[in-house]
Order: structure tokens, then C-alpha cells, then sequence
């Protein structure tokens, strides 16, 4: 019979304070061990983990109901999805947008009052319990029990909903707003949407779970469970959406509502997208970020609409996607480097100002490399297959891509600096000069940036050494500025000047260890883990000393991609 002798198990392994459930409820003593139990994973058993707090429903009945001793976990993600789906389904006329409130001041993004269905689910519980109430003095401890296990689950989906709309929208954006499309649009599409309203809550659960511990990068292993099977509920109501769309597709349907369940899915996916976003070492964003893309085509396949035409919930998941797009391909040279081209630019107004006018420029730099690398290698393979034939009579240098015009370049990140500098204080004008003060040293942070980036990228060497010399230093003294003192409600905005500050710390030991020690704090108190990618690539280019030279690091990322694949600065 297996057994797992507790003496026999290393001394020094991580274990919980308390026993897990299962171990309980088979009434034998738990080893306790660190992320699972070992007496659980021997026998095959999926461990449910630790809870800080174990609570006994309905313990005074047990001897006569035995699955009343149930794992609160579990019933409360139970009871969460129950009471979404039912409300979903009955009371879905009564839904409606909640404006966002301004009595909030931890943040400059308020929070929204409690979504309709929340509310919706807060008045059948008061019913149910005046009804419990009206009937007997005292009700049996089963329906106790379920009542505070409905209200529960209540509560904690309110609780992810406010920090999803507080900490993890703020996150997703350059510059916050209170009607940021995320709680204009988005929001609303939730209260109509399960599979959009449980990827809401699973990402505000996840980005919890690691934001919440000050360890790096250990989650919360209450929190990530919950996150986990949230989003797992969340995907199987997108399968079924899906699966509707397809059988819909050739259907007499009104193209309206071929369009909102089509909308549903691709708001869903793009919210998965941001949730892998937030796990360490996950690739799976990228699926969902390929989702995206195939969604979009599919969306403007069927309604051949210009962008002055679009659903306003369309326009804005296109900017999401073309930001996420440009950000990643920074760091992947093998992988597709097409773009949605124009549809990447929605006229929405909701969308016009702030920094998106840098991350146009940033993919306008990348396909440019990308563009004229693509040429390079072609020239010497033409011209190695001509010395090879002997036939160099046929040889023209006309094949090369000219010189690149970096006068142009520094002209439209000089305009793209101005645009930006002039819309971010319009935004923040009423946010205290501390909040301004803030505003402008990222500005020029990312203004310093692009600059080096488009250089490194484009320019000669003699070129592009002479701007990281000019350069560097005032984008070092904003970077000081940013990041000495506690994080701001925009610090999530200096990952991508802090990365290019990184690839011209190769010389210099005392550089390298200040970048580290702030992206790991970047990325503790913002929980936007996928930036562990870009730390983990710049230690491997510090320790290489043959790509030590001004802009080297892109040579280093294209030969070293299929090794250590690509990284994500987001």
C-alpha cells in the first residue's frame, strides 16, 4: 500500500500551516508539503490546498449529512457561478451600466458601484433570507449554511470586480481615466456576458494572488485556485459561444446579434489574453492574443465596415490588440511581424491623446528592422549563390536598402513627443503637481526611449553612438526620478524605457543591478509578470561579453531566439 513516511521528507521543504482538506476528511495527518501534499499526489488525488481559515459548514449535522462538511473553496466558487447564471438568465432586462464613482481616493481611476447583477443577486438573497426567516424561527443548518455561503461568494466576486476596475484597469493603460473604455464599454458587456464577467474575476483573482504576497514570484495559493477555476469556467462558456457562432454563421439571424456574440468572444479573449499577461512564465497569451487577431478579421470580414462605422466595443479591443502586438514583437524576430495595418488605428475619439502616438512609432521602427534585415540577409544569400556560380557580372549593390534617413525618424519622435506632452497635461491638469510632475518624466522618459531604440535599431554604429551618448543621461535622471520612492498609480509605464536603459548597461555592473532590483519591484507591486521575460533576457545579455557593444543586444536576440525564445515588454 502507498504511504509517504512524514519522517523521511526533506527538512528544509516549504509546508503550510494547517492540514488539507482532503487529508482531513480521510482523517489521517497531512504532510503538508508545498504547493500539494505529497499523500495526495502519491495516490493520484488532485490536493486542494491549504486554507488559512477553515470553516465547517454545518459541523452540528455532519453524522446525518456528511456532504455538508464540504470545502468552503469549492462551494464558494460553486455558489459564484450559480448565482451569476441564474441572475444572468432571469433578470438580464434589468441589467445596466453603472457610471463610475468619484468617492474614491486611493487612486485616480474611481471605482464603480456594484454592477447590476450584483445588485440583482443582493436583492434575491434578502428575499430568500426574509423568506427563511418568515417560515421558521430557527431554519435547519443546511439552508444557514447556504445562505452565508451564497453571500459569500457575493462578496468575493464584488471584491474582484472593485479591484479589477481599482488596480488591474489602471495597469492596461498609459494614462487612467474614470471612463476609460474599460469601464465605459467593457464593464457593461460584462454585466450582459458570463464568459466575459468570469474572465473579469479571474483576472482580478490572479493578479491578486501575486501582488498580494510582497514575494517574489510567489502567489497566493487560495487566490491563484480560485483565478484558476474561474478562468476555466469562463473559457467553457466561451467554447460554447464559439461553438453558437459557428452554427450561426449561415444562419437568417439578424447580423446584429451575429455581431454581439461575436463582440462577447472577442472581449472575453482579449480579457484571458491580459490574464496570462499577469502569470509568470506563461506563453498562453499568446494564443489568446492570436484569438484576437483571427477574431478581428473575422469581424471585419463579415461587416466590411470603415473605422468611423465600427462598434465602439471593436474599435477599442483593436487598440488593445495593436498595443499588445507592437510590444511583443519587440522581442520576436522569427515570429509573424504582419500587422492588422490600418484597422491597428481606430478613429475612435475615445482613443485619441495620451502615449499611443510612441507605441505607433515603435511598430513603425520594428517592421522598418525587420524590413531592411529581411533585405540584408537575402542580398548576401543572392550574392554567396552568385560567387558560388561565378557569375558576379550580374552583382548590384542597387539591391541593398539605402542608408536609412534618421533626420526624418528624430522628427517624428520630436512630434510624437510634443502630441503626447500636450494631451497628458490636458488629462492630468486636475491631479495635483505631483501627479503632473509624474506625467512629464515618463513622457520624456519614453520620448528618450524611442529615440535610442530607433537608433539602435536603424542608424550606423557612429550614429547610433553618438545619440545613446547624448541620450542615456537624461533618460538615467528620469528613470531616477521614477522610480526612487514608492510606486505611482503610472509606474506600470516605465517597464519599456527601463528595458532600453538596460541594453546599454552591458559596461556597467552597478547599472545592471539598479534595473534589476527595479523591474523585480516593478513587477512585484504592479503584477504585470510577463516583464519577467525582458529581465531574464538582459541578464543573458550582460553576461555575454561578445554582443557588448552599443545596440548590440538586437544581434543578441535574433541569434539566441530559438534558444531562449522570445521576450514580452509590456
Amino acid at each position: 500500500m502507498l504511504n509517504v513516511r512524514i519522517a523521511s521528507l526533506p527538512a528544509d521543504r516549504q509546508t503550510a500551516a494547517r492540514d488539507c482538506r482532503r487529508c482531513i476528511k480521510r482523517r489521517i495527518k497531512c504532510d503538508r508539503t508545498l504547493p500539494r501534499c505529497r499523500k495526495c499526489t502519491i495516490r493520484e488525488y488532485q490536493c486542494p490546498g491549504y486554507d488559512a481559515v477553515q470553516l465547517k459548514w454545518g459541523s452540528g449535522d455532519k453524522r446525518v449529512r456528511k456532504s455538508s462538511v464540504a470545502g468552503p473553496l469549492s462551494e464558494e466558487l460553486n455558489s459564484t457561478l450559480e448565482v451569476s447564471n441564474s441572475v444572468q438568465n432571469d433578470d438580464a432586462s434589468r441589467l445596466r451600466a453603472i457610471p463610475p464613482s468619484s468617492s474614491s481616493s486611493s487612486t485616480p481611476s474611481s471605482s464603480p458601484s456594484l454592477s447590476g447583477w450584483e445588485m440583482i443577486s443582493s436583492e434575491v438573497e434578502v428575499r430568500q433570507m426574509q423568506s427563511s426567516i418568515s417560515t421558521a424561527t430557527r431554519p435547519p443548518p443546511i439552508n444557514a449554511r447556504s445562505l452565508v455561503d451564497r453571500f459569500t461568494s457575493q462578496s468575493i466576486s464584488r471584491n474582484l470586480f472593485t479591484h479589477f476596475n481599482i488596480n488591474v484597469c489602471p495597469r492596461l493603460t498609459w494614462v487612467d481615466q474614470p471612463d476609460h473604455p474599460w469601464r465605459k464599454v467593457i464593464a457593461p458587456l460584462a454585466q450582459r456576458s458570463k464568459s466575459l464577467g468570469l474572465s473579469i474575476l479571474s483576472v482580478a483573482a490572479a493578479h491578486l494572488s501575486f501582488t498580494s504576497t510582497n514575494r517574489v514570484p510567489t502567489p497566493d495559493l487560495n487566490r491563484i485556485a480560485i483565478s484558476n477555476r474561474l478562468r476555466d469556467q469562463s473559457l467553457h462558456q466561451l467554447n460554447q459561444k464559439i461553438n453558437l457562432e459557428l452554427i450561426q454563421e449561415h444562419s437568417m439571424i439578424d447580423s446584429s446579434i451575429l455581431d454581439s456574440t461575436l463582440i462577447e468572444i472577442l472581449a472575453t479573449t482579449l480579457v484571458l489574453c491580459y490574464g496570462e499577461m499577469l502569470i509568470p512564465n506563461s506563453t498562453d497569451w499568446n494564443l489568446h492574443l492570436h484569438a484576437c487577431r483571427v477574431l478581428i478579421e473575422r469581424y471585419l470580414w463579415r461587416n466590411n465596415q470603415s473605422p468611423s462605422q465600427r462598434n465602439p466595443v471593436v474599435d477599442f479591443i483593436i487598440r488593445e490588440v495593436a498595443d499588445i502586438e507592437v510590444y511583443r514583437s519587440i522581442g520576436a524576430f522569427s515570429a509573424d511581424q504582419t500587422y492588422l495595418a490600418e484597422v491597428l488605428r481606430p478613429q475612435s475619439i475615445m482613443l485619441e491623446g495620451s502615449l499611443h502616438t510612441f507605441t505607433d512609432l515603435f511598430r513603425e521602427i520594428t517592421v522598418e528592422e525587420r524590413r531592411r534585415h529581411a533585405a540584408f540577409s537575402n542580398f548576401q544569400q543572392e550574392q554567396q549563390a552568385l560567387t558560388l556560380s561565378r557569375s558576379l557580372a550580374t552583382f548590384s549593390s542597387s539591391d541593398l536598402p539605402s542608408p536609412p534617413d534618421m533626420a526624418s525618424w528624430r522628427a517624428k519622435i520630436e512630434l510624437a513627443y510634443a502630441r503626447a506632452s500636450t494631451d497628458t497635461a490636458r488629462i492630468v491638469t486636475a491631479q495635483g503637481a505631483t501627479t503632473q510632475k509624474w506625467m512629464a518624466a515618463i513622457v520624456r522618459a519614453v520620448y528618450h526611449a524611442t529615440l535610442i531604440y530607433a537608433y539602435q535599431t536603424l542608424a550606423s554604429s557612429a550614429e547610433v553612438a553618438a545619440e545613446v551618448d547624448a541620450s542615456m543621461p537624461s533618460l538615467w535622471a528620469e528613470l531616477e526620478l521614477l522610480t526612487t520612492g514608492p510606486t505611482h498609480s503610472f509606474s506600470h509605464d516605465i517597464f519599456v524605457p527601463l528595458f532600453i536603459a538596460g541594453t546599454e548597461s552591458w559596461g556597467d555592473e552597478a547599472r545592471q543591478e539598479l534595473v534589476e532590483s527595479r523591474f523585480q519591484e516593478l513587477m512585484t507591486k504592479m503584477g504585470i509578470w510577463c516583464n519577467i521575460t525582458v529581465l531574464k533576457f538582459l541578464k543573458g545579455f550582460w553576461v555575454t561579453k561578445e554582443y557588448h557593444r552599443v545596440g548590440g543586444w538586437v544581434s543578441y536576440a535574433r541569434i539566441t531566439e530559438a534558444e531562449n525564445g522570445p521576450f514580452f515588454v509590456f
